[in-house]
């Protein structure tokens, strides 16, 4: 298989993804779990543990930096584009890997550490905001099961660095 035969995949894939969420109220339930992806949300979280001095708070808060640094670092080497979508506002240009997948990823390994008995639940939420992000036509498939994945790598290694 071709490179432009896996991207015509990737993005015929992700076409059924979109045209299944082209309703209002799916629209909304996607739009709504791709905001609990959302870094400034787990920076509130993490806020809130770090006041409650709960350790988590420090570790959620190392993991969603140390995603979003990697994630950007990574998407300026790939330079994969969005897909065109007109009326979205976007903090950036690139779509692979995505930001959203990888920190889910992430905090889902750091928050199934912390919970275990939640830790399945974990790793639903991260693959449903990742699917929400495709739905919502912010990323292609790939964009985000490459986001998921380094994301849950990123999160496997800072639970051993912690």
């Amino acid at each position: 298989m071709t490179l432009q035969q896996l991207i015509s995949l990737d993005e015929a894939a992700s076409q059924r993804i979109v045209r299944w969420s082209d309703n209002g109220f799916r629209r909304g339930l996607a739009w709504l779990v791709a905001r609990t992806g959302d870094s400034w949300l787990w920076l509130l979280i993490s806020a809130v543990f770090i006041w409650q001095k709960q350790q988590l708070g420090w570790l959620l808060l190392i993991t969603v930096a140390v995603a979003a640094l990697l994630t950007a670092v990574a998407k300026g080497l790939f330079k994969r584009e969005r897909p065109s979508e007109k009326w979205a506002i976007s903090t950036d240009k690139y779509a692979f890997p995505s930001g959203h997948a990888s920190r889910a990823g992430a905090v889902a390994v750091t928050l199934a550490v912390a919970f275990p008995q939640w830790g399945a639940l974990c790793f639903l939420w991260a693959l449903l905001v990742s699917l929400a992000r495709v739905a919502l036509s912010r990323h292609f498939v790939m964009d985000v099961a490459g986001g998921l994945l380094f994301g849950l790598v990123i999160g496997v290694v800072l639970q051993f660095l912690y």
